[in-house]
């Protein structure tokens, strides 16, 4: 009968150690990469959300400015034709954010049609900011 020899235990060479460390260094960077960039976009993110609450607060309140047209008769300066603006919106920062108020500057063009009134509302943030200076553009019909 054949005796079986038993291996010695070895452990990892140097080497491989080396390796192994690499790749995980390649790894982490991406990962690294990858939390600034996902930083990056859903700060982009909630300054297109903050423009939107904007842009629909001016509508709304324009909307409000027709009705009252209508039951007046007396027609709002704000909506004659043409472009008016701009105006400038603070959106305060959350308390304990440790961020500061955003700015908004919105203008907004109206368009008669009969009775119909198109309003476009462009809203830019106020910032140095490259990607977060981009302008939102919302539009509404105001008819009764």
């Amino acid at each position: 009968m054949k005796k079986i020899k038993k291996s010695s235990p070895q452990g990892f060479s140097l080497i491989e150690c080396m390796i192994a460390l690499g790749f995980l260094t390649i790894t982490m960077l991406g990962v690294i990469q990858l939390f600034g960039i996902s930083v990056h976009q859903s700060s982009f993110a909630r300054y297109n959300t903050m423009a939107v609450v904007v842009a629909q607060e001016c509508l709304e309140g324009l909307q409000t400015e027709y009705n009252n047209e209508w039951e007046s008769g007396v027609v709002s300066a704000n909506l004659t034709a043409g472009t008016h603006g701009p105006q400038t919106f603070t959106l305060p920062a959350p308390s304990g954010s440790g961020s500061g108020d955003r700015v908004f500057e919105v203008t907004w063009t109206v368009n008669v049609n009969g009775p119909a009134k198109t309003v476009t509302a462009s809203v830019v943030p106020l910032l140095a900011n490259a990607m977060e200076s981009k302008t939102l553009n919302m539009t509404a019909v105001f008819s009764q």
